[in-house]
């Protein structure tokens, strides 16, 4: 019973991202189809009209527009742990500086702390690689996602992995931290930033950082978001690791929970250099469908969180355009998109039906995209991977094997060679 007590006044606590219910998602697709259809001659057809036209919108409607141009560079970089997680993994530390361009202005990131640019933690498997690499963006700073105490900004006493906390108890065990030790067993990197440390996830705070970053757009209506921003801050991670033969240039993929799974979808529409995506429980303005909306409302979110989207999200104009149209232009590289039955906050069946409207594009391509009729059962290999569990909004223990399975059916590592591994497999 204190349990359960526990659990009430705990999702009383919830914030905005998610809202408690006992409604159940259906797992028969329900609601109307994604529209308009994307109906295209071919590869060619699609390519030089469709997914112009489909950026265009998402910009203009969405998102805000991405920067002219984008630099990055290495400002500093240092080894913090040869010998990490039982010896399995290296973990080392990049301060990347990067800027974005708008009418000709080159403004630089600055950190919280006034410093150029922003950290990323990268540990990676023993060996020469080529590795994939799973690129994180959490709601947790490097150091919970990456626990080791070299990382930058991390406490001298760090919290006992594995620990009882609301933050846990709420949304799983993996909300801040992965299975690492897993990840790197199976042959993968992992790369991570804290998006907030140079875009705040505050209203007035954000607001401010967009504001300064975009000085050279002139149209307040349509500025870049924290969302597009977040999933701009990918790229630059790729700019970085692509340069290093220890990385698997062909397996890169975004990965994100909630508004950073919104983040890594934007990030692979814009950047063909992502290989792969999963984005779990995106939701409203990520994977699931605005027309027809369950759950969080365009108006709702605008409103919690004016820093996210370009201001015109938030007349609700949905004429020519939805959230299908941002899973097409990631085609044909695979989508993991993950669900929870009762998180109906996030909208689980719009994802499915916005799923089931980006398949013809996948089509094109030749490539199996959304492979099943209702929302189980869950089929890993396919390039459209739609996952449902039990339960609410979170990162639970049953959420990462499902990522595994999915990661290596597209990218599993192919066997040790010379102490390292040769290019991903599974490349379509």
């Amino acid at each position: 019973m204190a349990r359960r007590i526990f659990a009430v006044l705990a999702a009383l606590a919830l914030p905005g991202c998610v809202e408690a219910t006992i409604a159940w998602t259906n797992l028969k697709p329900d609601g109307p189809v994604a529209a308009p259809a994307l109906s295209y001659q071919g590869v060619e057809d699609w390519e030089a009209n469709g997914a112009p036209q489909a950026r265009a919108q998402l910009q203009r409607h969405v998102y805000g527009f991405m920067p002219d141009r984008a630099s990055s560079r290495v400002i500093g970089k240092i080894t913090l742990n040869e010998d990490a997680f039982g010896g399995a993994g290296l973990v080392e530390e990049y301060r990347i500086g990067a800027t974005m361009t708008y009418g000709g202005r080159e403004v630089e990131t600055v950190s919280r702390d006034g410093a150029d640019g922003f950290f990323m933690d990268v540990v990676s498997p023993k060996g020469e690689g080529p590795f994939p690499v799973i690129l994180m963006e959490t709601f947790c700073p490097r150091w919970s996602t990456i626990p080791d105490r070299g990382v930058a900004g991390a406490p001298e006493k760090p919290e006992k992995r594995g620990g009882f906390s609301l933050g846990t108890y709420i949304f799983g065990r993996y909300i801040c931290t992965p299975p690492i030790e897993e990840i790197l067993s199976a042959g993968y990197a992992v790369a991570t930033i804290f998006p907030s440390e140079f875009i705040p996830d505050e209203k007035e705070e954000g607001l401010r950082a967009l504001a300064r970053l975009t000085e050279g757009y002139s149209d307040n209506e349509t500025r870049l978001g924290a969302i597009g921003a977040w999933g701009w801050a990918y790229s630059r991670m790729i700019d970085i690791l692509e340069t290093d033969p220890r990385f698997d240039k062909s397996a890169m993929i975004a990965w994100g929970h909630s508004r950073y799974a919104k983040a890594a979808l934007v990030a692979a529409a814009f950047d063909a250099r992502i290989d792969g995506v999963i984005a779990h429980q995106s939701g409203t303005g990520g994977a699931s469908l605005n027309a027809g909306k369950k759950g969080e409302s365009i108006k709702g979110i605008t409103g919690n969180y004016p820093h996210w989207f370009a201001r015109s999200y938030a007349q609700d104009d949905l004429s020519g355009f939805d959230q299908h149209m941002l899973l097409a232009l990631i085609a044909p590289r695979p989508i993991l998109l993950g669900n929870a039955r009762r998180d109906v906050w996030s909208d689980p069946n719009g994802a499915f039906r916005a799923a089931r409207g980006a398949d013809p594009v996948y089509a094109l391509y030749g490539s199996r995209g959304l492979d099943q009729p209702r929302l189980k059962p869950y089929d890993p290999a396919a390039d459209i991977a739609f996952w449902i569990r039990p339960g609410t909004h979170g990162v639970v223990k049953e959420d990462w094997p499902a990522f595994l399975d999915f990661l290596n059916a597209h990218f599993a590592p192919k066997v040790e060679t010379n102490g390292g591994r040769d290019i991903s497999a599974g490349r379509k």
